[in-house]
């Protein structure tokens, strides 16, 4: 892909992942292209990049749209990623943290205890607490020293709908258990204790995928 192709699948990978596009949304080349100022032709590449990333689908004669996941996939996709998410700590343990991961680590769990103290103080808790969680957890997988894992992982986070079901319409209770259990996954990989480490990660995914699950469920049910 041309550098331009790629920087045109990075941008719409984010948008994709964020849900600024929801399942079944049509991605017209035409349009893509006008947006990005580029021709056509990267616009094509990268839409066939992330159909093959699997985050959309591709239909002859009518082109591109986002992948639609039901609440049933969405079960299959957190029962992956939690198995995942444990591998990837207990990994960090055995291999070890490095003082730079371990050091961003800390920080996101010290910057999330000043916020979640007052809130309402900061506007966008749940963008805030986006990028906060992925701090968090992307250090588990560089410690854990797997290229093939991260890349699994990789894909396992930027499902359609996840991040915007978990970050744009924040309960702060939800995001104050998860920040807790961030402490204990980093207690624990710390402490060098590999099996608690990756119960603690496989559940915490787990309880993330149980309540998207409900938003849907709870969503669908309205709409019906």
């Amino acid at each position: 892909m041309s550098t331009r192709g790629q920087e045109v699948f990075r941008q719409l990978r984010e948008a994709i992942a964020r849900g600024d596009y929801s399942g079944g949304s049509r991605m017209s080349e035409v349009e893509i292209a006008a947006a990005f100022g580029v021709s056509r032709t990267p616009v094509r590449a990268a839409l066939s990049e992330l159909a093959a990333e699997g985050l959309l689908d591709y239909t002859p004669n009518a082109g591109y749209a986002v992948r639609s996941y039901s609440a049933e996939d969405m079960i299959g996709v957190f029962e992956t990623r939690a198995a995942l998410e444990g591998l990837a700590a207990r990994q960090a343990v055995e291999k070890g943290l490095s003082e730079a991961q371990y050091a961003q680590m800390k920080r996101v769990i010290e910057e999330a205890d000043a916020v979640l103290r007052n809130p309402g103080e900061i506007k966008g808790i749940g963008a805030y607490w986006g990028k906060a969680n992925a701090a968090f957890h992307n250090p588990v997988s560089e410690a854990s020293r797997n290229p093939h894992l991260q890349w699994l992982l990789r894909k396992s986070r930027d499902i359609p709908m996840v991040q915007a079901t978990l970050f744009r319409q924040p309960d702060i209770q939800r995001i104050q258990k998860a920040h807790d259990e961030h402490i204990y996954i980093l207690e624990a990989i710390v402490g060098r204790q590999a099996v608690r480490a990756e119960a603690l990660a496989r559940e915490h995914i787990y309880k993330a995928g149980a309540y998207v699950v409900a938003r849907m469920r709870g969503k669908a049910a309205g709409a019906a």
